[in-house]
């Protein structure tokens, strides 16, 4: 970790036992706080989890795939600390398989995974922004 944690975004990264919301203005180092935050989990000495079994969710793709970046980095920089750490190698590989995406992203996947028990055509898509405008004009 490059950059020292503020005492609240020390607290972020270290709380157990309940959910975390990270809210802040842009450039305050929420990225850095998630992140912090999932390699604690992941290098725990007696419990290290595995980073694609958590669920990371930002508003933008941009910051989806920042944070899977620098996740990415984190644990490229962990690795070179300890090149013969094989959980960390695993980690690295299975960062492609972590739930890293926006809230649209998420609640897709939930509807193409779960479509059948809720009723929905397994052809079915989400319409972009064009779409529902038109749709919108033809219901008024």
């Amino acid at each position: 970790m490059s950059l020292k944690l503020t005492p609240a975004q020390e607290m972020a990264v270290r709380t157990r036992g309940s959910a975390v919301l990270v809210s802040a203005a842009a450039g305050s180092g929420k990225t850095k706080v998630l992140v912090e935050r999932l390699m604690e989990r992941i290098c725990d000495p007696i419990h290290p989890e595995d980073v694609d079994s958590f669920l990371l969710i930002t508003f933008t793709k941009k910051a989806a795939a920042e944070l899977r970046t620098r996740i990415g980095q984190a644990l490229a920089e962990r690795l070179a600390q300890e090149p013969d750490n094989r959980h960390l190698q695993r980690q690295l590989n299975r960062l492609y398989l972590a739930q890293i995406s926006t809230i649209h992203s998420f609640c897709k996947t939930l509807l193409q995974e779960y479509a059948y028990e809720l009723d929905l055509p397994a052809d079915f898509r989400v319409a972009e922004q064009a779409d529902c405008a038109a749709l919108r004009q033809k219901v008024m």
